[in-house]
């Protein structure tokens, strides 16, 4: 009885244990796939000195504490420094002065191929790229757009929204400056005096105009601003609220959602119509006011389940941490797809393995890759923040294989497939990627 046992136990011990590291070989086979990064925001090549004008929260917010793993005591970092920079930190606290110089120099060697040579380092081909403008060093066919289409939702008097909080303030502060810009794109400079004009004349030629300059996709942060739950007005109520409004004054809170819920659907549709997929903003958000409640992505259930809707893709950036699980769901819907991006630094590698196996069990076809690099610091920008998230999320698609392949779900030669599927083909067929 007890040899039993102890073959029990053992049988037991070596299971847990192969279930804590992922398969060797599918681990080098999945660090080897040249990948489209879903979801990220790159900063362009800009002189020494010269400021980015893109950022989407201003300085002045005031500050909240980054997750542990995007802190500069985590560890990983120094791997980080050495293999992007061949700067090797004295223990776990750099020098940031010689660590700036190594980064540095690397930038001044490469210029404005300086993006290009990071794509390379952490081997990814393709990087979505979320920005109004791409920028220097950002360019086609490494860097695809994916244009911000939030300031199309708020063409009113914004001051009842921007009371909200500080943070809201400079998000509606920020949608109004690039809506300006985006009225001198489409050729005026005031807003039309209709709704349908304001369609007609700015949103479809803006619309036709990014498609034709080679943007994949178009982003909507409106959770930063608002909820989620985009309700489904007549278009009578709608202009109404715009013709009332459009040459001043603030409308009642109310009133105004009905018209950002109507410009919300029917930009969605003219995505649809052109062939662009709409990218959402969900779950978890940056900043110390942000409403995780109205980023729920089951708050987009009414409009994703409209008929008017299905020609649209939608794509749930971020998966919906912290319910990720939940939201496979949602990309069940035959319009609906899915990325991990920014879960490889707001958990760990191991629950993100996890959320990854319950999505892939369920529709492997549907997930995407993604990194959701940004700049935090000088010392831990974009690149920095990549090669976390690159190297978390390609460990824990192994992980999540691995167990897959360890409880006969799948083949060894099945999980390559999916593998390559994540990291890269349903991105590429999905955008037509090449």
């Amino acid at each position: 009885m007890r040899a039993i046992a102890g073959i029990v136990l053992i049988g037991i011990a070596g299971s847990l244990q192969a279930q804590t590291a992922p398969d060797p070989s599918l681990l080098a086979e999945i660090n080897a796939i040249k990948a489209i990064d879903h979801h990220a925001h790159p900063s362009p090549a800009l002189p020494p000195g010269a400021q980015d004008d893109q950022a989407t929260v201003s300085d002045s917010v005031p500050p909240l504490a980054p997750p542990a793993l995007l802190r500069m005591s985590n560890p990983q970092w120094v791997t980080a420094w050495r293999e992007l920079y061949a700067y090797v930190a004295p223990g776990a606290v750099p020098d940031k002065a010689k660590l700036l110089a190594a980064k540095n120099a690397f930038k001044k060697a490469h210029g404005t191929h300086y993006p290009r040579w990071v794509l390379d380092k952490l081997g990814i081909d393709i990087m979505l790229t979320n920005r109004y403008t791409l920028g220097p060093g950002l360019e086609s066919p490494r860097f695809r757009l994916v244009w911000y289409a939030d300031p199309l939702l708020f063409p009113l008097d914004n001051e009842t929204g921007k009371a909200a909080n500080p943070q809201k303030r400079e998000e509606f502060t920020n949608a109004e400056k690039w809506l300006k810009r985006y009225l001198a794109d489409a050729k005026t400079n005031t807003l039309p005096p209709t709704l349908d004009g304001y369609i007609a004349q700015v949103i479809i030629p803006l619309l036709a105009q990014k498609k034709k300059s080679g943007a994949v996709a178009v982003k909507f942060a409106t959770a930063y601003m608002r909820a989620l739950d985009f309700g489904n007005p007549s278009v009578e109520e709608a202009s109404g609220v715009y013709a009332q409004y459009v040459r001043g004054g603030a409308p009642p809170a109310a009133d105004y959602k009905k018209l950002q819920d109507y410009l919300f659907r029917r930009i969605s549709q003219e995505c649809g119509r052109v062939g662009l997929p709409v990218h959402i903003h969900v779950g978890a958000g940056a900043g110390p006011f942000f409403d995780n409640s109205g980023s729920d992505p089951f708050l987009l259930l009414p409009t994703i389940l409209d008929p008017a809707m299905r020609p649209t893709t939608f794509v749930l950036i971020h998966g919906g941490f912290p319910n990720a699980s939940a939201s496979r769901v949602l990309f069940a819907k035959p319009n609906v797809y899915v990325d991990f991006s920014s879960q490889g630094f707001l958990s760990s590698t191991r629950e993100l393995s996890q959320v990854l196996r319950s999505w892939i069990e369920f529709r492997p076809d549907k997930v995407m890759f993604g990194t959701d690099a940004y700049s935090l610091t000088p010392y831990l920008g974009w690149e920095e923040v990549g090669w976390l998230t690159n190297t978390s999320g390609r460990r824990a698609l192994a992980l999540a294989l691995t167990g897959m392949i360890q409880d006969r779900e799948i083949t060894r030669a099945r999980a390559s497939e999916i593998a390559r599927m994540v990291m890269h083909d349903n991105a590429a067929e999905l955008y037509g990627l090449k």
